[in-house]
């Protein structure tokens, strides 16, 4: 599987983001919060207009979020899934003690990912694993620091697997888990 897939960054203006945040709104729609109200924007065809809409209603005009695809290597060119990174969390956290841990990871230099996704076709392989342990090596090696959430507190062993650390209490107000990786000194 590993020699079969390809990670590459692609222009949240282009088609090919147009096609990954299709898949986003269907698997996380009604899910994350930060997605609700954007539902629409799934069926744009404009990647200027959507790249413009995104980032404002996000609040992150200055903001960059970088998606990252898996694609087949074989043609380089069929979406297998995708992960986002962002300089800024669009996360609005209510837990205190999330928000403190969210608070001291960004000041420490973490940025945030989200939607990691795999198409349905592809899923109960192992892709996912394959796809976030090469997405966090990617984003540690240009960032250093890196946190996300977690929806479902049953996927906290495939994280933690992952060497993901959970500095977010088990119990918490968001019913959300705080996940997060560093890289290696």
């Amino acid at each position: 599987m590993e020699e079969r897939m390809r990670l590459q960054h692609v222009s949240l203006r282009g088609r090919r983001f147009l096609i990954q945040f299709y898949e986003i709104m269907r698997e996380f729609g009604g899910v994350i919060p930060w997605l609700d109200g954007m539902d629409e924007m799934r069926f744009a065809t404009d990647g200027r207009w959507f790249c413009d809409e995104l980032l404002r209603r996000l609040g992150q005009r200055n903001g960059r979020v970088t998606p990252y695809q898996f694609v087949d290597a074989d043609d380089g060119r069929t979406f297998v899934g995708g992960i986002l990174h962002f300089d800024e969390s669009p996360e609005m956290l209510r837990d205190s003690r999330n928000a403190k841990t969210v608070e001291r990871l960004t000041a420490g230099g973490a940025s945030y990912i989200s939607c990691l996704q795999v198409r349905p076709t592809r899923q109960g392989v192992g892709v996912a694993s394959h796809m976030m342990k090469r997405a966090i090596e990617a984003i540690l090696a240009r960032h250093g620091s890196v946190w996300g959430v977690v929806s479902d507190h049953r996927l906290l062993p495939w994280y933690a697997s992952l060497g993901a650390t959970l500095p977010s209490p088990l119990n918490n107000q968001d019913g959300l888990w705080v996940v997060s990786w560093r890289s290696d000194p």
